[in-house]
């Protein structure tokens, strides 16, 4: 038996050795050229168990060239996904026809375009989407939730939707091809008014010019530009929007390629709104373009940027027409400001800091509006709350015995006050109105500008969520009041 091991393992090493290149003919350490890559292709195709096809020899080959740039904005686009990759640019999709935003745990209708699958079969806004065929999407991110709705033109999908007031339903959709529009406009009250963009494309300069003139024929003078979850497109269409804001000629963004070569794109047109005060809403999936926009608005004073820090993509890539019908889309520069900031990797940093979404919306009026007081009211043990008039889904007061507990983040986002977790010392630091308090949930204590206040009842935990005594309130120069079951807290 020994023996007959021996002389299977002498062959195997035979074979090996047989059919190996001649080692005298391989320099040492030196790198794999194309022709290594040409050899190892032949030979797999010709003598691999599994006989392989090419093809998808290739496909693997290219995947794998392109993940060692270990950058996923480098891509090979196959001619079979070219015409999904060029109407995600144009705003051209197979889809039902609604506009959503994230939610506490399910996303929101916030619009259903005319004329489509959604709007005929009767989808509103304001509708919580539950699940898309059958399977709940609780949690799950809005642009994976989107893929799942999007598919092949007159294929279908199922929309269970919870309504106020009605229960939940389903919606058999055909998916039609869909034409929206980038950009829409709208007015909140008096002379605030609000655009959001969805998305860079080509015609998405001309749109948001024809949204803003419309606006200001209306006597806006104030502007909500809405750019969160906007994962970025085109990077001329940033710099023609920019051009609304800002002198002709002043410097949008900077592109610096691999020889540190710089190509400075700058702002064009009529600044039709220019002076115009302008919030722009933003969060952690405002990314590419739309980051390009905010941070030349930002670096020029022509806006404050509201909301959390934005993704950190701030590269730009070209598209490289392939023979085999497909595309390369490839990382070429990469940006900055106008003042020379970073995105890429580092994001943008918001002006006015609000962590809770609901909010962030809110915290732009009172900025625009120039607001000093706020108003907070509060169900006791009920969820959804109003901010200076506007109701709002998220905020709940908790009753444990006598005493009232509110959402720490909430009120205090609500009432204009920035707050952070520090991790180092698992503490919350509220900071506004010249005052920095800082509690430390784990054993009660808070500080007041560095001076630790005793008697205070401690904070509490609940999903998560830290609840602080109604009692710390009068802290910070808050009033509060009960009346029935609503808590009324103001500033």
């Amino acid at each position: 038996m020994r023996k007959n091991i021996i002389r299977l393992l002498a062959m195997s090493l035979f074979f090996i050795l047989f059919t190996a290149a001649p080692c005298h003919l391989v320099a040492k350490n030196q790198a794999p050229e194309v022709d290594t890559l040409e050899e190892i292709l032949s030979s797999v195709v010709d003598l691999h168990v599994s006989k392989p096809g090419s093809g998808a020899l290739i496909e693997g080959a290219i995947g794998g060239l392109l993940d060692s740039l270990k950058d996923p904005y480098t891509e090979y686009i196959p001619p079979e996904h070219l015409e999904d990759f060029s109407d995600s640019l144009e705003g051209d999709y197979a889809g039902v026809g609604i506009h959503m935003q994230p939610g506490n745990d399910y996303p929101k209708v916030i619009g259903v375009f005319d004329r489509t699958p959604a709007g005929i079969a009767g989808v509103k806004p304001g509708d919580l989407l539950i699940k898309v065929n059958g399977v709940n999407v609780t949690k799950e991110p809005l642009g994976k939730i989107v893929q799942k709705i999007r598919g092949p033109e007159g294929t279908k999908v199922c929309l269970t939707i919870r309504r106020a007031g009605v229960g939940d339903m389903d919606f058999e959709l055909v998916r039609a091809k869909i034409n929206t529009p980038t950009v829409s406009g709208t007015i909140f009250d008096g002379d605030t008014g609000y655009i959001y963009i969805s998305t860079f494309g080509e015609e998405t300069g001309g749109e948001f010019r024809k949204a803003l003139e419309d606006l200001s024929r209306q006597g806006v003078a104030k502007l909500v530009l809405d750019l969160r979850d906007n994962p970025g497109g085109l990077v001329h269409a940033a710099v023609e929007i920019c051009g609304n804001f800002i002198e002709p000629g002043q410097v949008v963004v900077s592109a610096v390629n691999r020889d540190s070569e710089r190509k400075e794109f700058v702002a064009g047109g009529n600044p039709t709104g220019k002076g115009m005060r302008v919030a722009i809403l933003v969060n952690q999936n405002s990314a590419s373009s739309a980051e390009i926009l905010a941070g030349a608005l930002q670096d020029h004073g022509a806006a404050v940027l509201v909301g959390s820090r934005t993704y950190g993509k701030g590269t730009m890539q070209a598209v490289v027409g392939l023979s085999s019908g497909g595309v390369l889309k490839i990382t070429t520069d990469r940006c900055r400001t106008p003042k020379g900031r970073v995105i890429d990797g580092a994001g943008l940093s918001p002006d006015i800091q609000v962590l809770t979404p609901e909010l962030v919306q809110v915290a732009a009026l009172r900025y625009l509006n120039q607001r000093e007081k706020n108003t907070v009211i509060f169900q006791a043990d009920k969820s959804g709350t109003t901010v200076n008039g506007s109701a709002v889904e998220k905020g709940r007061a908790l009753l444990r015995g006598d005493t009232v507990y509110l959402p720490l983040r909430f009120v205090f986002e609500a009432l204009g006050y920035r707050v952070d977790w520090r991790a180092g010392d698992r503490s919350i630091k509220i900071a506004g109105s010249g005052m920095d308090v800082v509690y430390y949930p784990g054993n009660g204590r808070v500080s007041l500008n560095g001076e630790v206040i005793p008697g205070l009842a401690a904070p509490v935990s609940e999903n998560g969520e830290t609840f602080i005594p109604a009692s710390c309130l009068p802290l910070f120069s808050t009033k509060i009041k009960f009346e029935g079951d609503k808590i009324i807290v103001e500033n």
